[in-house]
């Protein structure tokens, strides 16, 4: 942790990153092997419902396209925010980005949401705190 920054992992899987000036949700999905670099992706706090949008949005076209795509079928395509909505065996569900966190339930959907919604209150907080130093 680097002076000024501070850091907590999310239920969601992201960790939360907070500074005096800003904050974000930050991620860091490995490749598959030691062969491959991993990918990072970053959630803008300034863009956290933007994303809560999205998420719910493109869930629901995933579950409308799942119900029309005939079984054993494979479909991907782009959602809003960068997401990909993915219908088929790899990685299907609501991806935050290519096949990176597939959402594929309710129960997931509500976790990233209720993580997203935690660090918007929790980030002023800190940094409140963090301009107290």
């Amino acid at each position: 942790m680097s002076a000024g920054t501070y850091e907590e992992p999310l239920p969601c899987g992201g960790k939360l990153k907070v500074t005096k000036a800003s904050w974000e949700i930050f991620y860091y999905f490995s490749g598959p092997d030691m062969r491959y670099n991993g990918t990072f992706v970053t959630v803008p706090g300034a863009s956290i419902e933007n994303y809560i949008s999205a998420f719910a949005e493109n869930w629901e076209e995933y579950e409308q396209l799942k119900a029309s795509i005939p079984k054993g079928g494979e479909f991907s395509k782009s959602g809003k925010q960068g997401m990909t909505i993915r219908i088929g065996n790899f990685s299907q569900g609501v991806c935050i980005q290519s096949y990176h966190m597939p959402i594929s339930s309710a129960q997931q959907l509500e976790k990233v949401i209720g993580g997203y919604r935690y660090a918007a209150q929790r980030a002023p907080q800190i940094q409140k705190f963090l301009g107290s130093l």
